[in-house]
């Protein structure tokens, strides 16, 4: 499955092979990253950034929005508010997630397990429009068939194209019911001057500037130790016979490591 471009919205899929042997703390992004990829649909929604889902997961750990039940969403936005420039707010009611997408923003809906519109489970998605009381939405963990398997999903979505569905705001409504704050809404931050101006215009490649290490021989010495141990113990796997490891990242594993918070074997 690649990204797919559909009614103006791009959107990044979690449920891209490749991303079944990339960890995601204790799981991998295919499995456990909708946290991330709403934020990275989210931010692309509104033109603010085009950030790839492994990069925002590496933000989510290093920030300890990783937790072994999912993603703190609030601890994800307060590390990359500033980061990439936007500001957000949560509330649980409709009336003002309805207000803030009219007026122009997006927003991430945490679905919860008492109504099962998104996913059987806990689930994050992105709600980039409105238009009257229907909202469109944009789902990460797109599969084949998903809004087919139950009469709830064929009797309120309306699949647009891949990743990409609308809803009414009622149905939104029922499926966050379980979750506190239900909306983490988003928007661009005020802009306070004419550089600022050009660099939100333009959305950030943040992949781009990002470095890179294939193998464990091309980290630098002060972040190899960390990473040794995380190889050594499985939790780090690669893809293929490269590591792909962002220099973010080995800092990370070494700041937990220094912690204490990896064991020695």
């Amino acid at each position: 499955m690649t990204e797919v471009r559909s009614i103006g919205y791009s959107v990044k899929f979690q449920t891209e092979t490749k991303y079944k042997s990339i960890k995601y703390g204790q799981g991998t992004i295919y499995s456990s990253a909708c946290g991330p990829a709403s934020l990275c649909n989210a931010l692309m929604a509104l033109g603010i950034a085009d950030i790839s889902i492994p990069t925002m997961c590496e933000l989510a750990v290093a920030c300890g929005a990783r937790v072994s039940g999912g993603t703190v969403m609030t601890t994800l936005l307060q590390a990359a508010a500033p980061k990439y420039n936007f500001k957000y707010s949560t509330t649980s009611k409709n009336a003002t997630l309805l207000a803030h997408l009219q007026a122009g923003g997006a927003a991430i809906l945490h679905a919860g397990t008492a109504y099962q519109l998104f996913s059987t489970g806990g689930h994050f998605v992105t709600a980039a429009a409105a238009e009257g009381q229907t909202i469109t939405v944009l789902d990460s963990y797109w599969y084949s068939g998903k809004y087919a398997a139950s009469a709830i999903r064929r009797n309120y979505v309306n699949v647009v194209q891949n990743g990409v569905i609308k809803t009414s705001l009622t149905q939104c409504g029922k499926a966050t019911i379980d979750r506190s704050p239900s909306y983490y809404l988003i928007s661009r931050a005020v802009v306070t001057d004419k550089t600022s101006a050009q660099a939100v215009k333009q959305p950030k490649k943040e992949e781009d500037m990002m470095k890179y290490y294939k193998e464990l021989k091309d980290i630098p010495e002060y972040y190899r130790e960390a990473v040794k141990k995380l190889i050594d113990q499985g939790a780090i796997t690669g893809t293929g016979n490269e590591l792909n490891l962002s220099e973010d990242l080995c800092r990370a594993f070494t700041i937990l490591d220094r912690a204490g918070a990896i064991p020695h074997q």
